[in-house]
């Protein structure tokens, strides 16, 4: 009995073995092939770049349209089962709280099927909520001498059964949540609409004007690429009026947004707009700026990540935030040194790990951000090859260095 005590003991320090393979290739839900390839994505929670005791929920707006002719071809459908849920679980590995659907309605087959596929995926995990946001694609049957109020009352009539019924469904405080989009210059009359609402809802409309629109329950912010301007490059000042008018609401609920940038160059409306990511510093400066503002004292209740996957306006953190940074590395004695060439302030931490074969690794240890030097006091037997590896700050890219020899033991 104590020979089995001590070899598990003995078994249970050893460092865990790995190959380069799982810490260098995609661990996204997104696929090759793209302009912007997926990678090696940190999984740390988003929350975590909040305010320290944050209770905020994470969400990410999503597009269920690709594998229609309309949209870029980023080498999955919308509407597969598999693909979303692959999506969902990459999600929660990065501790996104849920999703806000930009919804199409009924008529558009693969974008509503996708949206039934992304609640059953949901329901698989505890915690994990979807919201319908009606957009103003919506109404494309709708035409010239319609009653766009009945049609709205239409298409949420079709959420509530279709979709409101689910218990994986966005609630705050019993009530569904449902946003619209792009709605502001439709004829709607939403004191109509709340009349003959079933669920008694949360009418969660866009921008600081959401605030004081018609039978407003709150408002959620947005990206605002054209209002850059050279001292505005990352329109910051319309997130800033967002919270300003937002805590000036009377208690109306708050959905902020943090994003990585903007480039609708790829998009077939484009207009040119672009919001420089700026390796990754772009993302950073979002979160900083809701921490000015909110605190554990304070709290932010929802913040809105736009977006999962909208590719063409070049929005998305599926495939991960490159940070630019690459790592050289040298043994020189008995240490290991390292510089992180890049924004070092998207790095989180580094991990150091040895290798025999170049393929297996086991980790020795971590370093802080901070730190640029690990002590090689006693390295595994056959060690020839050491690594070090920048994880970065929650979905940004992961990045290793080439091996370095450090001879035989």
């Amino acid at each position: 009995m104590k020979l089995l005590v001590l070899i598990l003991a003995l078994t249970s320090s050893l460092p865990a073995q790995m190959s380069l393979s799982q810490l260098t290739s995609n661990n996204t839900s997104a696929v090759r092939g793209l302009s912007t390839q997926p990678a090696n994505v940190s999984k740390l929670p988003i929350r975590s770049l909040l305010y320290p005791g944050a209770t905020t929920k994470v969400l990410v707006r999503y597009m269920g349209w690709y594998g229609s002719p309309k949209h870029k071809d980023v080498g999955y459908r919308s509407d597969n089962a598999a693909q979303v849920r692959r999506q969902v679980d990459d999600m929660v590995s990065r501790g996104i709280d849920g999703a806000i659907v930009a919804w199409y309605g009924p008529q558009n087959q693969s974008g509503n099927r996708s949206a039934q596929l992304l609640f059953s995926e949901a329901e698989r995990h505890p915690g994990f909520r979807i919201a319908i946001s009606i957009d103003t694609g919506a109404f494309d049957q709708c035409k010239q001498g319609c009653d766009e109020t009945s049609e709205f009352i239409r298409l949420l009539h079709y959420v509530e059964q279709n979709f409101e019924s689910s218990p994986a469904y966005l609630r705050v405080n019993g009530r569904p949540l449902v946003t619209s989009f792009g709605l502001e210059k439709r004829n709607i009359n939403w004191d109509r609409v709340r009349a003959e609402a079933r669920n008694n809802p949360l009418f969660i409309f866009r921008n600081s004007g959401g605030f004081n629109h018609q039978q407003s329950d709150g408002a959620f912010s947005w990206v605002a690429p054209e209002t850059v301007n050279s001292n505005d490059p990352l329109a910051t000042e319309y997130l800033k009026r967002f919270h300003r008018v937002g805590g000036e609401s009377g208690g109306k609920l708050i959905i902020a947004s943090a994003y990585k940038g903007f480039d609708d160059s790829q998009a077939s409306w484009s207009k040119h707009f672009k919001i420089a990511e700026n390796c990754g510093q772009t993302w950073l400066a979002t979160f900083d700026l809701i921490n000015s503002i909110y605190s554990s004292r304070n709290q932010l209740p929802f913040l809105l990540v736009p977006t999962w996957n909208d590719y063409e306006e070049g929005t998305e953190i599926e495939t991960g935030i490159d940070n630019c940074v690459s790592i050289d590395a040298v043994v020189r004695g008995n240490r290991l040194q390292w510089k992180a060439n890049g924004p070092e302030e998207t790095i989180d931490h580094f991990e150091i790990y040895a290798s025999k074969d170049g393929t297996s690794l086991s980790q020795l240890g971590t370093a802080t951000a901070r730190d640029s030097k690990f002590d090689l006091k006693r390295l595994p037997s056959g060690t020839r090859l050491l690594f070090v590896r920048a994880v970065g700050k929650p979905s940004i890219k992961n990045e290793i260095s080439a091996p370095v020899e450090v001879g035989r033991n």
